[in-house]
């Protein structure tokens, strides 16, 4: 449980940051939450491939 609640606090300020440097970045508060929402789903696909490739060649690492 306490993982799952470190999991939360994590997006939450993930989110929070996200937004305060969209927002320092545009001065737009829509652009900003769009940027602080859109961000870490993308982010999640990304390391979804990322680690469903590195699986596929951790082998090839260690055998050199």
């Amino acid at each position: 449980m306490r993982a799952a609640r470190k999991a939360v606090a994590f997006s939450v300020v993930h989110f929070f940051v996200g937004l305060a440097v969209a927002y320092a970045l545009t001065g737009q508060a829509a652009i900003a939450a769009s940027v602080a929402l859109v961000e870490p789903a993308v982010n999640a696909l990304i390391h979804f491939f990322y680690e469903s490739w590195h699986d596929g060649h951790s082998g090839a690492m260690h055998a050199a």
